[in-house]
């Protein structure tokens, strides 16, 4: 990553994720939200290059959060987290819409490249929106 990439972090308990944090926090700027209030708020507000899901959080869970993502910015990767999580759960996380799951443990062997990928296609992404803008 040729910069420090902004990434949304919605997790309703941040106990649960200290460890995904640290990984996220030596190598992005973390904002954290607890619910799709402050998701929402947040995307109407600042810039991310990626949003980190988890699986569940107060009054939510991934689905919900992918669906007021893609409402807001379709293009935003969401990369979903599980403490859990096999096959099934990967397919249904892409199927959705979203750019990948992680499970525990959160180490940067398994973080960094799911976050240097999201980042990496979002830019893409949005070099190709303005390119066929500018047309």
């Amino acid at each position: 990553m040729l910069r420090q990439p902004n990434i949304l972090l919605l997790c309703g308990d941040e106990s649960q994720t200290p460890s995904l944090r640290d990984v996220l926090s030596n190598h992005a700027r973390v904002t954290s939200a607890a619910d799709l209030l402050e998701l929402k708020v947040l995307l109407e507000n600042a810039c991310f290059d990626a949003v980190f899901c988890a699986w569940s959080f107060r009054l939510g869970n991934w689905r919900s959060a992918l669906h007021e993502v893609q409402r807001l910015n379709p293009d935003l990767p969401v990369i979903v987290f599980s403490t859990t999580g096999g096959e099934r759960e990967w397919v249904d996380v892409l199927d959705a819409g979203g750019f990948d799951l992680l499970t525990d443990p959160y180490r940067n062997n398994t973080v960094l490249p799911a976050l240097e990928q999201a980042t990496a296609s979002y830019d893409a992404r949005l070099l190709k929106r303005i390119t066929e803008q500018s047309r």
